[in-house]
């Protein structure tokens, strides 16, 4: 009974270098998997957040043209080249505008999309 309990002890003592290494790797794993995570969602912000941003400097040149196109043109922009410089300008305005805050389209529009990614659809249900 001895030289069992004994045979046991030594196989208990040659198992434990392996269960220590699988633990450290379980361990390492699920560090890995959560900065995977994080990684993933730091990038999906990033892209949701410059995503928003350009579609609201976008609208914002468009308001600028639209409200330019109402009122009577100067002798600046009575040629091509005043018609690009102010094209080019509203592009800016807008971009300067969307990155100051805007006038809160994009953080509307970010906030929706974060909102469609939480809810599942057929798509991700079924994966």
């Amino acid at each position: 009974m001895r030289e069992r309990k004994r045979g046991f002890e030594r196989d208990i003592e040659m198992m434990l270098p392996n269960v220590t290494e699988f633990s450290l790797a379980q361990t390492q794993n699920a560090q890995a998997e959560a900065r995977i995570a994080a990684l993933k969602e730091k990038i999906n912000h990033t892209d949701l957040k410059e995503a928003s941003e350009a579609f609201e400097a976008y609208f914002i040149a468009y308001l600028l043209k639209v409200m330019r196109n109402t009122v009577p043109k100067g002798s600046l922009t009575q040629n091509r080249m005043g018609e690009a410089f102010r094209v080019f300008y509203d592009e800016e305005i807008g971009k300067q505008a969307a990155r100051a805050g805007g006038i809160g389209l994009a953080r509307y529009i970010e906030a929706s999309l974060r909102e469609l990614q939480s809810i599942p659809t057929e798509m991700n249900a079924a994966e």
